[in-house]
């Protein structure tokens, strides 16, 4: 036979299809106890639960199901039975359910405490039994067990022995060691024994339950009983094959039996999405603390009254109507429709996905060509599933076409997705991750969108490219249309780099009142990655970034990708090259400033240049700038005389300090007359700034009595 690539593939595949299908060739199932009426439907939530309707005909009054008792809370909360004949469901019962604790309390103390036959035989004093050892039989009750030491040499040796009175009053003695059997003749006893061995077994955690369901009616029954139990939630996993075509999406549920029951030609669906359920003891029973009003102390009982005599007046009673049977079935039911609706009746909108011709092709197909075909081909001809989809409400629904088997107690593989997507090769950066292994470098990825019909469930998803395997990732839950990256590998090649600035642009004045210029700015934050490829071809890289709240992304790349989290913007970088993507945050600040500050005066000569200022409120805005411009003018001024009068004092100090020097000394009269005629001209000259520099502050301060009244009149509200 000859032998290539292609056909390994293909015989992988026929098996794995064999698996997944549940038909054709079925592995013989291992005898179990067979139902009354069989599971025909089996439908697995990812909450935990598992659907189950059973359906079939029996003959007699009683429906029995054999159920563990960890699903009997479950059942007893959903279990739905109809007989689709005259018949009906009367009633439904199940053995009690008592705690342990509860059970054991109602045991007498020395039935609980029993261990063993001497132990028995010690505790059970009194009660009737009958014996049979090596020295015979008697029946009669237990006086009591002693034991008859006895040395032999310096070794005390233990006889126990027990003692009977019989029937005819005789006691009679038996060792003990010599009995063969006891049986206890009292049945509390005997029963009280069972039920403590029974608890200390814990024998109701493994132990099936016999559930009874009773039905009125003709004696042949066609029944359908449909209800929730605890199951393990089905696994998805995925595979993407990449190839020249466009990608291969196949996937695959992991189905668990795990019932106590085989599946035989079941028709099975697994629902993407989680209803609400939750757990809830129906079974064992509860018990409500009740306060002890027992009388206490010495109590005498009371006489009863003594009423006179009399005579009886008839009272006619009212005739009362029977009630109607509330179990009668209900007229309206339509049974074509609970056949196709599930849990009811309900729109569902249906679609099918998948068809028999890839098996066809394989039947009808020629002899393998010389050059062996892509993977992707040979895989989506070999796993296409006939897969119907159910959209119901919030749930999606995958209804497997063919029957399925699945023995109890093991798992099985239903091919529910296999058709070409939309997917691209991206390099996936996640600068702002925490732990992000090799930061600088980005993940290899797939950016996948869903534009399947199915909803799917998040689970691990294994990547081919190019015949071989590159990589595993995950796949979170996907609706329809929506994209995801499935990251697989680390590139080396490309790397990231990232510089940070702030800044802040002018915006909008908002109004001025009681001498404020209330204003809006905005704040900028840039990121300014830079992206470095050395591939030999160009890449597109995605850069996620988390979204911030009260923040706007300003000048958002086309082609990105939203999620409710975050934002992942693309960048194109060519072959060995380099691409820069500039990330800009924008937010808007409310700011007050004084109108007589410089930076007021700034707004206020913008606002004005605008155009936009009322007329009444423009004038007196100009008026506040002219006197501002004023009082600068005088601040200036003030300034400069300020410096002048300090450099003419310490120059004053200068002199004097010279001055005291040469009076110190003989023959320098001249130089001293010259040094005090430049003293009394700067005394005079500082006498005439310090006269300019009061003027100059009564003028300052005249200035800011007239802008302060000024500015107590402006009051508007500013314009976009």
């Amino acid at each position: 036979m000859k032998r290539d690539h292609r056909g390994k593939v293909w015989g992988l595949a026929a098996l794995l299809l064999a698996a997944c299908q549940g038909s054709g060739a079925v592995a013989r199932l291992p005898d179990a106890p067979s139902a009354e009426i069989p599971i025909k439907r089996v439908v697995l939530y990812q909450n935990g639960v598992g659907y189950f309707e059973r359906q079939g005909s029996i003959d007699g009054d009683v429906l029995s199901l054999q159920i563990r008792p960890s699903q009997i809370n479950d059942l007893l909360k959903s279990l739905t039975v109809i007989d689709t004949g005259n018949g009906r469901a009367v009633s439904i019962s199940l053995p009690l359910e008592k705690s342990g604790d509860r059970v054991l309390s109602e045991i007498p103390e020395q039935v609980r405490n029993a261990r063993g036959l001497l132990e028995v035989l010690s505790v059970f004093r009194g009660a009737r039994v009958e014996v049979e050892g090596r020295y015979g039989s008697a029946t009669g009750r237990v006086v009591g067990v002693e034991n008859l030491e006895s040395k032999k040499g310096e070794e005390v040796v233990s006889e126990w022995r027990v003692t009977l009175r019989t029937d005819d009053g005789e006691l009679q003695v038996f060792p003990i060691a010599d009995l063969r059997s006891v049986v206890i003749l009292d049945r509390t006893l005997a029963v009280g024994l069972d039920e403590s061995l029974d608890v200390s077994l814990n024998e109701g955690d493994w132990k099936p339950i016999t559930l009874s369901i009773r039905l009125a009616g003709d004696s042949s029954h066609e029944l359908r009983a449909s209800y929730i139990v605890e199951m393990p939630r089905w696994k998805p996993a995925y595979r993407i094959v990449l190839d020249e075509k466009s990608p291969l999406l196949q996937g695959w549920a992991v189905v668990d039996n795990v019932s106590g029951e085989h599946w035989r030609d079941v028709k099975l669906s697994l629902v993407a999405g989680a209803p609400l359920s939750f757990i809830y003891d129906l079974h064992s029973s509860q018990y409500t603390e009740r306060v002890d009003m027992s009388p206490r102390g010495r109590q005498v009982a009371a006489a009863p009254p003594v009423e006179q005599g009399g005579t009886l007046e008839m009272v006619e009673e009212a005739a009362m109507e029977a009630p109607g049977d509330d179990a009668a079935e209900d007229e309206d039911y339509d049974e074509a429709e609970a056949e196709k609706g599930y849990p009811g009746k309900r729109a569902k909108k249906s679609m099918s996905v998948g068809s028999g011709a890839g098996r066809a092709a394989m039947r009808s197909m020629a002899p393998p060509a010389p050059k062996p075909a892509p993977m992707s081909e040979a895989l989506e001809l070999q796993a296409a599933p006939q897969v119907e989809v159910q959209q119901m409400g919030s749930l999606f629904r995958y209804d497997i076409a063919d029957p399925v088997t699945v023995p109890d107690r093991s798992s099985t593989l239903v091919a529910i997705v296999n058709q070409r997507v939309k997917a691209q090769e991206v390099a996936f950066f996640r600068p702002e991750e925490p732990g992000d292994p090799l930061g600088e470098h980005p993940y290899s990825a797939i950016k996948f969108t869903n534009d399947t019909p199915l909803t799917l469930e998040k689970g691990p998803v294994t990547l081919y490219s190019k015949g071989t395997f590159v990589g595993e990732g995950f796949l979170d839950r996907v609706e329809p249309g929506a994209t995801h990256f499935v990251s697989y590998a680390i590139d080396g090649k490309v790397s990231l780099d990232s510089d940070y600035a702030t800044k802040e642009e002018g915006g909008k004045l908002l109004r001025i009142s009681d001498g404020l210029i209330v204003s809006e700015v905005l704040r900028i934050e840039i990121t300014t990655f830079e992206l470095k490829n050395l591939h030999d071809e160009p890449i597109t890289a995605f850069v996620k970034v988390e979204r911030r709240s009260d923040w706007d992304l300003r000048n958002k790349p086309a082609g990105t990708v939203e999620t409710p989290t975050a934002l992942l913007l693309p960048v194109e970088v060519p072959k060995r090259g380099k691409a820069k993507l500039p990330v800009e945050w924008a937010r808007s600040t409310t700011r007050n400033v004084g109108i007589d500050t410089s930076l007021g005066l700034t707004v206020l000569k913008v606002y004005l240049e605008g155009g936009k200022v009322p007329p009444e409120a423009a004038q007196t805005l100009k008026q506040v700038l002219e006197l501002q411009s004023k009082l600068q003018d005088v601040r200036t001024e003030s300034a400069r005389l300020e410096r002048l009068r300090n450099d003419l004092g310490r120059d004053q100090d200068r002199v004097r300090a010279n001055l005291n020097t040469l009076r110190k000394t003989t023959g320098n009269q001249a130089l001293q007359a010259q040094l005090a005629k430049k003293l009394a001209l700067q005394e005079e000259e500082l006498g005439k700034l310090s006269g300019k520099l009061v003027q100059l502050s009564e003028q300052q301060a005249e200035l800011q009595a007239q802008m302060k009244a000024l500015i107590k009149t402006v009051s508007l509200t500013g314009q976009p």
